[in-house]
C-alpha cells in the first residue's frame, strides 16, 4: 500500500509540474508578443507603381486608399519632368503608415533622382503628413513598402512640375527652347560623338544641349557600348550635365545607366535598340564624350562570325580593323603588321600605259637619230698652213730673259749700286738691238768696233760680279 501511495503522489506531482511549465511558456509567449516588434523576412512582395511623364502633373496613392493598404506590397514610382523643371509632391492630410523607429517597417521613401541610389530626401511613416516635398532636379524616385502586419490607410500625393529657379531667364521670362537634336545609327559598329552637335549645327553656342543618339543593331543582335572619351565640365553635378544610356527605348523605365561623375563604364545592352542621351546646360557646353558601339550576337557563333571569348560574336569585318570591338582585344591580338605598299603597288593601269608609251617614243627618237648620223657622209677637210713655223712663235724663244729694274729710292743707297743699275740698262738695250740682227746667226758680220765694245762690256760685267 505504501508503494502504491508513493506512485500516486509521484504521478500527481509530475502532472502538476507539466501544468506549471505550460503556464510559464504561455506567459513567456505573451511577454514576447508585447515586446518590441522583430523584423521578419517578408514574403515576396507584389510590385505596383509606374513611371510618370505627364507634363500636366497628376496624382497617385497607396493601394486601396483611403482603405487599409495590403501587406507585403512594394510600389515604385519614377517621375520625370522636362529639362529646366523641378518636381513638387503635395501629400494629403489623410495619411497613416505604420509607425516605427526610423521607419524601418512600413514606409514611403523619396529620393532626389531617377535611381534607387540617388540622394535620399526622406523616409515617411506614422500619422503626420509630409506635406510639400520638392526635388532639386527633373527626376524623383518614390517607393512605398509594407511588411506582413499592422497596416494603415496609406497616402495620396499630387505631383506637379515647376520651373527651376536656378536657370537664368531671358527678357520676358521665357526660357531658351530645347531644339530637336537627334541622330540615328546602325550597322556592325560605329562612333557616337558629342562633337556632331557642333558639326551639324544642331544647337547654338549659347543654348543647352539635350541630344539623343539611337542605335539599331541587326536582327537577333545586342549592343556593346565602350567609352573612348568622357569628360563632364561640371563633374558630380547631374543636374547640369550627364550622359544617360537606355536599353530598348528612351523611356525612363528603360534607363540602364547615367554618368555625371569623372568615370564612365562600358555597358552591355540586352536589346537591339540602344539610346544615348546627353544633357548639358548653358554652363556645361565643354562637356564631351565619344563612344564606340558594336553589334554582337550570343554564342554559338554562326555565319563565320568572330568569337570574342567573352560571350560575343561580332562581324568578321571588324577583325584587325585597328579598333577594339570585343570586351577584350581578341579581335586585334593576332593581326599581322600591315606594311605600306611600295611604289609599284600604287601604279594603276592608266599610269602603266602612260609610262610605256612615253618610253617607246623616247626609244624610237633615239634610234632615228642614230640612223641619221650613220647614213650621213663624212667630209674630210685638209687645211694647209703655209707658214708652219711662224716667226713670231720663236721670238720669245730666242729673246733673252726680260729683266725689270726696280728703282731704289733709299737715300742711303751707295753710288756703286746706282752705276751698276745704269750699266745693266745699257746691256739690256744692246741685247735687244742685236736680237733682230742676223749677225747673231752668222757670227761674222758687223764692224770690229762693235765687237770690241761688246767684249769691253762683258769684261766690265765680269769684274763687277
Amino acid at each position: 500500500l505504501e508503494s502504491t501511495k508513493i506512485c500516486s503522489l509521484l504521478t500527481v506531482w509530475t502532472f502538476l509540474l507539466f501544468i506549471q511549465e505550460g503556464f510559464a511558456l504561455a506567459q513567456k509567449a505573451k511577454d514576447e508578443g508585447a515586446g518590441p516588434k522583430v523584423l521578419k523576412a517578408p514574403l515576396r512582395p507584389l510590385h505596383c507603381g509606374n513611371w510618370v511623364r505627364n507634363a500636366d502633373g497628376g496624382s497617385f496613392s497607396s493601394p486601396n486608399y483611403p482603405n487599409t493598404y495590403p501587406p507585403n506590397k512594394e510600389c515604385l514610382y519614377v517621375l520625370e519632368a522636362l529639362p529646366r523643371q523641378r518636381i513638387e509632391l503635395l501629400f494629403d492630410q489623410s495619411f497613416y503608415i505604420e509607425a516605427s523607429f526610423e521607419c524601418r517597417f512600413d514606409h514611403i521613401e523619396v529620393r532626389d533622382g531617377p535611381f534607387s541610389f540617388s540622394p535620399l530626401i526622406n523616409r515617411f511613416c506614422g500619422a503626420a503628413s509630409p506635406g510639400l516635398v520638392v526635388s532639386s532636379g527633373r527626376f524623383m524616385w518614390i517607393r512605398f513598402y509594407s511588411d506582413d502586419e499592422l497596416e494603415g490607410i496609406g497616402f495620396q500625393v499630387r505631383y506637379s512640375f515647376t520651373a527651376d529657379p536656378e536657370f537664368h531667364l531671358h527678357i520676358g521670362g521665357l526660357l531658351n527652347p530645347i531644339p530637336d537634336c537627334q541622330f540615328e545609327l546602325s550597322g556592325a559598329d560605329g562612333l557616337i560623338r558629342s562633337s556632331q552637335v557642333e558639326e551639324e549645327n544642331k544647337v547654338k553656342a549659347d543654348q543647352a544641349v539635350d541630344c539623343i543618339w539611337t542605335i539599331r543593331a541587326p536582327l537577333n543582335h545586342r549592343i556593346y557600348l565602350r567609352f573612348l572619351e568622357y569628360q563632364m565640365e561640371n563633374s558630380n553635378e547631374c543636374k547640369k550635365n550627364f550622359v544617360a544610356v537606355y536599353d530598348g527605348s528612351n523611356a525612363i523605365e528603360d534607363l540602364k545607366a547615367k554618368f555625371c561623375s569623372t568615370v564612365a563604364n562600358d555597358i552591355m545592352l540586352d536589346t537591339s535598340v540602344g539610346v544615348v542621351r546627353m544633357w548639358a546646360d548653358e554652363t556645361s557646353r565643354l562637356s564631351r564624350f565619344r563612344m564606340l558601339f558594336t553589334s554582337f550576337a550570343d554564342p554559338p557563333c554562326s555565319g563565320g562570325a568572330f568569337f570574342c571569348h567573352s560571350n560575343m560574336c561580332i562581324n568578321t569585318s571588324l577583325v584587325c580593323n585597328g579598333i577594339q570591338n570585343c570586351v577584350f582585344p581578341w579581335d586585334e591580338s593576332s593581326c599581322k603588321e600591315k606594311r605600306s605598299k611600295g611604289l609599284f603597288h600604287h601604279i594603276t593601269k592608266t599610269h602603266g600605259t602612260v609610262i610605256c608609251v612615253s618610253t617607246g617614243v623616247v626609244l624610237l627618237l633615239l634610234i632615228l637619230s642614230i640612223l641619221v648620223q650613220v647614213k650621213q657622209p663624212r667630209k674630210k677637210v685638209l687645211i694647209r698652213k703655209n707658214n708652219l713655223f711662224h716667226r713670231g712663235d720663236f721670238q720669245e724663244v730666242f729673246d733673252p730673259p726680260h729683266y725689270e729694274l726696280f728703282t731704289l729710292r733709299d737715300k742711303e743707297m751707295s753710288a756703286d749700286l746706282g752705276e751698276l743699275s745704269e750699266e745693266l740698262q745699257s746691256l739690256q738695250a744692246i741685247r735687244r738691238s742685236s736680237s733682230g740682227s742676223r749677225c747673231i746667226h752668222e757670227h761674222h758680220c758687223g764692224s770690229q768696233a762693235s765687237v770690241n765694245s761688246v767684249k769691253a762690256s762683258k769684261e766690265n760685267l765680269t769684274s763687277l760680279e
